[in-house]
C-alpha cells in the first residue's frame, strides 16, 4: 500500500509543478492558484498517510 501511496505523491507533485510553472505565464491565475492549495493539502494527507503505513 505505501508503494502505491508513493506513487500517488509523485504524480501529484508533478501535477503541482505543471500548474506553477504555468502561473509563471499567467500570474493572475486564481483557479490554478486554488488548485495547487488542493493539491498542497492532498499532499500533505499522502504523506502522514504514508508515515502512517510505515
Amino acid at each position: 500500500m505505501s508503494e502505491g501511496i508513493s506513487k500517488l505523491i509523485e504524480e501529484y507533485k508533478s501535477t503541482k509543478k505543471s500548474l506553477e510553472c504555468g502561473l509563471k505565464w499567467l500570474p493572475t491565475n486564481e483557479a490554478a492558484r486554488s488548485k495547487i492549495d488542493v493539491i498542497n493539502m492532498i499532499i500533505s494527507d499522502l504523506e502522514q498517510l504514508e508515515s502512517q503505513c510505515r
